[in-house]
């Protein structure tokens, strides 16, 4: 099996997430190479809150909505995206199974989950002396089959000299199988004086879920002028109605 990656997260501590890497064959619904290939993510300001746009190369393409205004962007890569809200973490992660080799063939969609979980908790389970993690439970959504499965970590042990201790810390974890890929939203805390209870902000996140099979191109050069509420080259002789009220206040 193919040795694995962490990414380490700063709350209290570190926290402990799975990762992966690497570039692969491109699945069915992702964006391939080219000069018209659009930026690899992009996030907007929405009435809600935030949209994040993945648009990677060679990875599924998607949305996701953010309620609220209080989330941070931590990082994006091909991989992970990490949001932060307050002393949450929101990581929402691929990982290929032609790379990490989880599952095998016959399994089932639910067969595959929850080798997948058995993936992660094996990687996991070693660097804590105390650890829960209950049996998942399958859910199924316009987009799949889904796990939700959730695990709690204490105690941690120094992985060598010089390192960092793990926090204590606690997981709830939305994982959908999209062969080849798990696409997973892990809501994580070192803070665990909170609610033991998965949380409103998951549940938007995974409901706001949309696969973008075209993916996102380059905007043209020009290319908001081309309709009238694009503005300037449209404006003599179209009617833009009164002017708007000045701005006194957010």
């Amino acid at each position: 099996m193919n040795k694995r990656t962490l990414a380490s997260w700063t709350l209290a501590c570190a926290l402990v997430a799975a990762g992966c890497a690497g570039r692969n064959p491109v699945p069915s619904g992702a964006r391939g190479e080219g000069d018209d290939g659009g930026p690899a993510y992009f996030t907007q300001a929405t009435e809600d809150g935030y949209r994040y746009a993945h648009n990677w190369v060679d990875r599924p393409c998607f949305t996701i909505e953010l309620p609220g205004q209080d989330w941070v962007l931590q990082s994006a890569t091909a991989d992970y995206v990490l949001w932060g809200k307050g002393d949450h973490r929101l990581k929402i992660y691929l990982t290929d199974n032609r790379k990490e080799a989880f599952a095998v063939s016959g399994m089932s969609p639910e067969d595959v989950l929850r080798a997948f979980i058995g993936f992660e908790l094996d990687f996991i389970k070693p660097k804590f002396d105390k650890n829960v993690s209950p049996a998942p439970n399958m859910r199924t959504n316009e987009n799949g089959l889904w796990a939700l499965w959730r695990w709690e970590g204490r105690v941690g042990r120094r992985p060598g000299v010089g390192k960092a201790q793990p926090a204590d810390q606690r997981h709830f974890i939305a994982s959908l199988w999209l062969d080849p890929w798990v696409l997973s939203f892990d809501w994580a805390t070192a803070n665990l004086t909170g609610p033991n209870v998965e949380s409103p902000e998951l549940v938007d996140a995974v409901r706001s879920l949309k696969f973008r099979p075209e993916c996102f191109s380059t905007m043209r050069s020009g290319e908001t002028w081309e309709t009238p509420s694009g503005g300037g080259a449209h404006m003599d002789g179209f009617d833009t109605g009164p002017p708007s009220a000045p701005v006194d206040s957010f």
